[in-house]
């Protein structure tokens, strides 16, 4: 019989104590210090030694050891995808996963504990602000398109069409529908809460939205965040942000340069972790980003605007130039926006009335298609 260390295992340090962390079973205990030195040889296939047996078969039993060719390692040798996005993506996962015995509270216990914590620590503040003088964007347009056409027109657009600026009015509805406060609810003992017309778990709303302004009538180039409170834009950086920089953000992607404007998506962590304080917590937010790129897929369709979506970025590059930290805001994605290339928008219109599908592409070094 040969062992090893289950490589489904996560090994921290606290408190002066070596802690093994099963994310399979939602477990963790400490080791002792005895079972530190013996860990090294089984990282790899290796016979018990005989000083060893006693701790072998209580390490066999708990699942920190495996025993090769055990239904055990057969999991570990299927992993499947999860062989390729690493070790944190498997161990996020695990660690988030519910068991059949999973227990939910109700709505009324749930009520009863936000009450309770309400009582001792406020809620954070729905709005972020910088504390710049806004620029008030003018009253949204309505969308000039019903939802069954914005659908079957939905595309991603790549391809924009040169020194041919976003309209105001067309920023400003844009941001209204990516995140623009659609009705304020008071319920009593939680204060307001907001909705939006994308949905956001317990209307938490944790998505904050930095317009990046290329080529938009009558408003400065720059780098903004977006305060719907008062519906309008907070400047950050009132000078143009550099091809170089914005590939830079973006994972060298020449697209994402060539979009008149750029919504950069965060999310401020505690409005979600104040109601739902667990790990899960995390991918509903990643859900939640699905819902605003969407919304603004949709709202650019009906605009006739072409729209992008992309998660590639530089996370580290991001937080630097926002001055936020991962600790408390998280930088998500990026949709871009603006109007499709003459060659780009027939292409679609094409594709729309039967003609051949395809996707589009900004036909250059960066996608082989130059």
């Amino acid at each position: 019989m040969r062992v090893r260390l289950s490589r489904l295992l996560i090994f921290t340090s606290r408190n002066g104590q070596l802690v093994c962390d099963d994310p399979v079973n939602h477990r963790q205990f400490a080791l002792r210090p005895a079972v530190w030195d013996l860990l090294p040889h089984y990282t790899v296939w290796a016979q018990p030694r005989e000083a060893d047996t006693h701790v072998v078969k209580q390490l066999l039993e708990s699942g920190l050891l495996i025993e090769e060719g055990s239904p055990e390692h057969r999991r570990e040798d299927e992993l499947g995808p999860w062989r390729t996005w690493g070790t944190a993506a498997t161990y996020f996962h695990l660690a988030t996963r519910t068991h059949d015995s999973e227990r939910f509270v109700t709505a009324a216990e749930d009520t009863a504990r936000l009450r309770e914590k309400g009582e001792q620590e406020p809620q954070p503040e729905p709005f972020k602000r910088y504390g710049t003088e806004p620029v008030t964007l003018p009253a949204p347009d309505p969308l000039p398109m019903e939802l069954t056409q914005a659908l079957r027109r939905r595309r991603t657009t790549r391809r924009f069409a040169a020194r041919q600026p976003v309209g105001l009015r067309q920023l400003s509805t844009m941001l209204h529908w990516a995140g623009g406060v659609q009705h304020r609810v008071d319920l009593p003992g939680f204060g307001v809460s907001l909705l939006k017309a994308s949905p956001s778990g317990g209307s938490r709303h944790p998505i904050e939205i930095y317009p990046v302004i290329r080529s938009v009538e009558n408003v400065r180039p720059g780098l903004y965040h977006y305060a719907p409170d008062v519906h309008g834009l907070e400047p950050l950086r009132e000078e143009p942000l550099s091809d170089e920089e914005i590939l830079h953000w973006c994972g060298d992607q020449s697209f994402v340069a060539r979009a008149p404007v750029l919504f950069l998506y965060t999310a401020v962590l505690e409005r979600s972790a104040w109601k739902y304080p667990m790990g899960r917590t995390y991918r509903a937010i990643y859900a939640e980003l699905g819902h605003v790129s969407q919304t603004t897929y949709l709202a650019g369709t009906a605009l006739e605007l072409g729209v992008f979506f992309t998660a590639a970025l530089r996370d580290e590059t991001v937080e630097r130039d926002l001055g936020v930290h991962w600790n408390t805001e998280i930088p998500l994605g990026v949709s871009g926006f603006g109007t499709p290339d003459e060659e780009e928008a027939e292409r679609q219109a094409a594709m729309l009335d039967g003609g051949p599908a395809g996707f589009s592409y900004p036909r250059d070094a960066w996608d082989g298609l130059g």
